[in-house]
């Protein structure tokens, strides 16, 4: 055990005198970061002592909370003070890789060297993911691993470039490895929930104060408040306490989702991103088609159908003068006709989907692999001076994956989004405990925002995206494997249950 090597005399002096030569140089020739090595020293040593599942949700927590530095939140008027945070854990200074790729990949190497030593201090084995969705995740490095190979050595692509179209999608597996180790079950699912509101919250305040304070007073044009893809993190906090009070409708629980989506649509109003309430309305007709018909559906239903007729009336006359009530009306009309057909001309994103699917028919079973800008049918406006790499990147990262993994690319990056929904449905029918069923229903959620997200706007690069896609990935197999709606294999829960009946206090530490 490492306790053991570092406890014999020889070896303690040792370290201590390189600890002290180091402080001792750094105060000499950097007196500014003097204390790094100590600092180090201690964090590294605190760090071993805590639970991977601790330290997988403190990692999570800080992913929905800080800043998203990488998509410019406030269009750069303005640094939160979780700006700093933002920047340490998706960016990477002076690292080859960002933070929350180190803390990962350390977390998953620290946990394999604990299970190799016998260390016990993270208690008995999770259970297991379905073995569908293992295979569908193992699928994503596998067709990453060839579109790179087709790509750049046999295609001749940027191998720069190429890092980056695919890296999140990579970071995605590993963090479901992670999570996957960290998450018990469902008992975890009310922990996650006020993660998530609580980011959600402190998005939504923050937004607004730049919007109110900063941008109107000094006339600054917004395009957005916080970021594109706080959008997948409004909805799943919408969704949160929507589905907590449909499974529990006591009066806790009203009054909670009453004062939650108040704070969130406030957020998403000042963020003002038309994909958000797209996917909380998707999240909402998906709700409703697996729910059972209990007294909430009935309601709504009954409700529904008293307003249908009306419907055509409201959409004519929104349709004409989309504002005020009439509003949403507007929204979806942007959606439908785009922003500057009135004006004679196609959209930038509808020339750039064009694009796209013309780029996928040029070689519609391979694709073009990583490295490779989409071809111009219809030029597009030069937005090179904001986004030098737009022609590598496009905002529909759905057709993307076609153009770049063809068919067959596209399938191995994808499938597991298919089967995680699958066992996230399947899940929820057979869960009879209220926080399990609503934590279904979200994981559910998370993925149609996610699916919008990618259709939508680049979501396959998002590191929020990513983050609450795999969290949702990993709560929906879990609660498959638990609720049996996905039996894992004998030997695995007898592995489990063995383990959770001889769990004995922590032996020695990292």
């Amino acid at each position: 055990m490492i306790q053991d090597f570092l406890s014999r005399p020889l070896v303690f002096y040792a370290s201590l005198a390189v600890l002290v030569l180091a402080t001792l140089g750094l105060l000499v020739m950097a007196p500014a970061v003097a204390l790094l090595p100590v600092l180090g020293v201690v964090g590294g040593w605190w760090l071993c002592q805590q639970k991977i599942r601790t330290l997988a949700l403190a990692i999570f927590a800080a992913a929905v909370t800080v800043d998203l530095v990488t998509e410019v939140p406030y269009e750069g008027h303005w640094q939160s003070p979780l700006y700093f945070p933002g920047l340490l854990l998706f960016t990477k200074p002076g690292m080859s890789l960002p933070l929350i790729d180190v803390a990962t990949v350390g977390l998953l190497g620290l946990n394999a060297y604990r299970r190799a030593m016998g260390i016990t201090i993270d208690g008995p084995p999770t259970p297991p993911l379905p073995k569908p969705l293992v295979l569908g995740l193992l699928a994503v490095p596998t067709t990453i691993l060839w579109l790179q190979v087709w790509g750049i050595y046999i295609n001749g692509g940027n191998s720069v470039v190429a890092k980056w179209q695919w890296h999140q999608m990579l970071s995605l597996t590993l963090l479901v490895a992670l999570f996957n180790v960290a998450l018990r079950g469902p008992e975890d699912f009310r922990t996650l929930g006020r993660i998530v509101v609580v980011g959600c919250c402190t998005k939504a305040f923050l937004g607004a104060f730049f919007i109110l304070t900063i941008a109107r007073p000094r006339g600054l044009y917004h395009e957005y408040a916080t970021t594109h893809s706080d959008t997948v993190l409004y909805v799943t906090g919408l969704v949160t306490v929507v589905a907590s009070w449909m499974e529990q409708p006591i009066r806790k629980n009203f009054w909670r989702m009453i004062w939650v989506c108040a704070v969130i649509f406030m957020g998403m109003h000042y963020n003002d991103r038309r994909l958000a309430y797209v996917s909380f309305t998707f999240s909402l007709i998906a709700i409703y088609a697996v729910s059972p018909w209990h007294w909430v559906k009935r309601y709504a239903t009954r409700a529904g159908l008293f307003v249908a007729p009306l419907f055509p009336f409201y959409l004519a006359v929104g349709w004409s003068n989309p504002t005020g009530i009439f509003g949403i009306v507007g929204v979806f009309k942007s959606l439908v006709e785009g922003e500057n057909l009135q004006k004679g001309q196609m959209d930038y994103r509808d020339i750039e989907n064009l694009d796209v699917v013309y780029t996928w028919e040029q070689n519609p079973i391979m694709g073009t692999g990583w490295g490779h800008p989409f071809l111009e049918k219809i030029k597009l406006p030069d937005i090179s001076h904001a986004f030098a790499d737009y022609l590598y990147h496009p905002h529909n990262s759905v057709l993307g994956m076609l153009a770049y993994g063809g068919i067959i690319g596209f399938s191995g990056l994808w499938a597991w989004v298919s089967v995680t929904m699958f066992l996230a449905v399947r899940a929820y029918h057979r869960a009879h405990e209220p926080e399990a069923r609503a934590g279904g229903l979200v994981a559910m959620s998370v993925i149609v925002a996610y699916t919008n997200q990618c259709f939508g706007d680049m979501g396959t690069i998002s590191w929020l995206g990513t983050v609450l896609a795999a969290m949702a990935a990993t709560c929906a197999g879990k609660l498959a494997t638990v609720t049996n709606a996905w039996p894992a294999p004998q030997r695995l829960r007898n592995e489990v249950s063995a383990s959770e009946k001889s769990a004995s206090p922590a032996g020695n530490l990292v």
